[in-house]
């Protein structure tokens, strides 16, 4: 599923892709952003950036690269089961929560798109849970091990 799913998008490749991830290590399942931005940057060819729990650095992530499209990657919720991966179109995310971050993925998505020549588009995990620890759950795990794969393959 997992393959699918982001085959979607990147069928044509990455070049000129950034990838922003979202997310807090410290809140179980929304520390999936964070790994990913550390495991997939060890792979050439990837373009990554780590907001964090701060998604408003990624008005100076697009600033700095200019890129004609760019992947946000979050802990989302959208009814799905735990580990579920799942393309969310901005027009959804007014109904559709991405986390708990302080400004809205939609608002910023809006901002960006109207000051730079930039596509953004939205990559949720389903999470199962988000409360305090370190650490993802199984079932999310797995999604990130196979999210790191497919790249790893897909010959960047």
């Amino acid at each position: 599923m997992v393959a699918e799913v982001l085959a979607e998008q990147f069928s044509a490749g990455l070049t000129q892709t950034l990838l922003i991830t979202l997310g807090n290590s410290l809140r179980s399942d929304d520390g999936i952003g964070p790994l990913l931005a550390e495991q997939l940057g060890s792979i050439p060819g990837i373009l990554i950036e780590n907001a964090g729990d701060r998604p408003e650095r990624a008005i100076d992530f697009v600033a700095l690269h200019r890129p004609p499209k760019v992947v946000f990657i979050d802990a989302a919720e959208f009814a799905g089961q735990p580990g579920d991966l799942r393309w969310i179109e901005p027009s959804e995310l007014t109904e559709r929560s991405l986390s708990s971050h302080r400004l809205p993925l939609a608002a910023m998505i809006d901002w960006i798109e109207s000051e730079y020549p930039t596509e953004c588009l939205c990559l949720g995990v389903q999470v199962g849970s988000m409360q305090l620890g370190e650490g993802l759950t199984p079932e999310v795990a797995k999604t990130a091990a196979q999210i790191v794969c497919w790249f790893e393959s897909a010959g960047v």
